[in-house]
């Protein structure tokens, strides 16, 4: 689909470009735009734009092969000046981009709704989703769990999609009568400039733990890529929750109206207090702006609480009827592979979430302790071709808050299990001891490792399913194979206790 509603004539390109009339004269118009090389054609506005890896003015020659004649690149860069191609050179070929995009393309969806946080970035998106349905806005989702509408999710490669990606999604949801997009700001797009652009509305933080520092190199680097979201001049609202210690880097940086949200701070202004914790739900007291609520959230977890609360805080100002909008908590459904439960009938519980850092395996081990009766445990991995240094931290949170920690395999990609096994159990002195005991199981295979939990487990026990969530594979030596663990868990939970 192309982004404009008509193509856009060569006069209008060298008017948008200061060139001189007639320069693009023999290019007649332009229906794309492309920041990929490939599948390329005469009609195309080719935007060179740098990378990680590699540069969209390295493949010039091959864009030219393909009948592709203008392109947009930077102006610093030196080229083959024999390609039969015309030239545009731009300070900022991402910056002219997103500019190019903001004139000539069709509308965005009048709301949109951007998220950032190492976790719980997929849940508050996949409720604020569901809210706004509630309250009788069409509503997509582009992230983790996938692209589209919550109905017809299409799988998506990266949490966030690249630059033009965003943009042209943004467009089509509009044109298909989309009123509200929540989407996933990714640390790594928010660096490398993948949602410049796009007309935010509503900004919301979640906390910040270690993760991804193999990328950004230090905690001090990694919370300023997500403050970056907080200064897009578009925004009317930040959503930022203050019970994190990053959080004044975000209130600094928001250069909007901030609604804050807390478990621990009775000044905020969305204030959750009193959790009851039920099987299935957690009920509690919520203070909005000084005004009192009660609410029966049926989801798991005092993270999910904060979750919920920050897609609320969201769509506050959009409706007048807040009733409604408080209303709308009662009737969220959980998120794929997020506090997912699977259980039978006198059956331990197992549930599966994606808590893939130290942090969140603490959190869901510490919720999952308030719902539970028997004995916690947790299976979890670490994934390969990853940061290293927190293998061994998951180890020390699973051996801390459950009561069996059962070390596995995950995502080990290229990586050898047994070193990432190794990795994982590094600062481990006692390791023999705690297998001798039953507080610490290694079993490499995580199918394996899941049947022998549940076989070994008791009616009232918790068993949570750590790292992989809503994925349906397992990445080994670059192929993925089909695994979901919440399949497994119920094969296992059928086969050891349906009797």
């Amino acid at each position: 689909m192309s982004i404009f509603s008509t193509p856009i004539k060569s006069h209008l390109v060298e008017a948008f470009f200061g060139l001189k009339t007639g320069q693009l004269s023999s290019f007649d118009e332009f229906e794309y735009l492309a920041t990929d090389s490939r599948n390329l054609s005469k009609s195309t506005l080719f935007f060179a734009l740098p990378g990680v890896s590699s540069n969209g003015w390295d493949y010039l020659a091959s864009i030219a092969a393909q009948g592709c004649r203008v392109v947009v690149v930077p102006e610093v860069v030196k080229l083959d000046e024999t390609l039969d191609l015309a030239v545009i050179r731009v300070p900022d070929t991402l910056m002219s981009m997103t500019a190019f995009i903001t004139k000539f393309a069709l509308p965005y969806p009048s709301s949109i709704c951007a998220v950032t946080g190492t976790n719980g970035k997929s849940s508050i998106s996949y409720y604020s989703a569901q809210i706004a349905k509630a309250i009788n806005l069409s509503s997509a989702i582009v992230g983790t769990f996938g692209v589209g509408l919550l109905d017809d999710l299409k799988p998506s490669e990266q949490t966030t999609p690249d630059l033009l990606s965003m943009h042209t999604l943004a467009i089509t949801f509009a044109s298909q009568g989309v009123e509200h997009m929540t989407f996933e700001a990714s640390s790594h797009a928010l660096d490398q400039g993948r949602i410049e652009g796009l007309p935010i509305e509503t900004a919301i933080y979640s906390n910040l733990s270690r993760d991804h520092l193999d990328y950004h190199g230090s905690m001090a680097a990694y919370a300023e890529a997500k403050a970056k979201l907080f200064r897009f001049p578009q925004l009317k609202r930040a959503v930022i929750c203050i019970d994190d210690e990053y959080s004044d880097i975000m209130l600094d940086a928001a250069a909007c109206p901030v609604y804050s949200y807390s478990l621990q701070h009775e000044n905020a202004d969305f204030f959750a207090s009193n959790l009851n914790y039920l099987t299935d739900r957690v009920e509690f007291d919520l203070k909005v702006l000084g005004k009192s609520y009660s609410v029966s959230l049926p989801l798991l977890g005092e993270f999910n609480v904060a979750n919920a609360i920050a897609a609320l805080a969201a769509h506050w100002d959009q409706v007048e009827d807040k009733a409604q909008l408080i209303s709308a908590l009662s009737l969220l459904s959980g998120a794929p592979g997020r506090m997912q439960m699977v259980n039978l009938q006198s059956a331990p519980l197992v549930v599966i979430d994606y808590a893939h850092t130290p942090s969140a395996i603490e959190v869901a081990l510490k919720a999952l302790r308030l719902h539970n009766k028997g004995r916690l445990t947790c299976i979890y991995g670490c994934g390969g071709d990853r940061d290293r240094g927190k293998r061994p931290l998951m180890t020390e949170a699973a051996l801390a808050y459950s009561d069996i920690a059962c070390l596995t395999s995950d995502n080990p990609r290229t990586e050898s299990v047994a070193q990432i096994l190794d990795d994982a159990l590094i600062m481990l002195e006692n390791k023999d001891a705690l297998v001798e005991q039953g507080s610490l199981h290694i079993l490499p295979d995580r199918r394996a490792a899941i049947f022998d939990v549940i076989a070994k487990a008791q009616s009232d026990d918790v068993i949570l399913i750590a790292g992989k969530g809503h994925e349906n594979y397992q990445d080994i030596d670059g192929v993925k194979h089909h695994f979901d663990d919440a399949e497994v868990a119920l094969e296992a939970l059928t086969l050891c206790w349906s009797n």
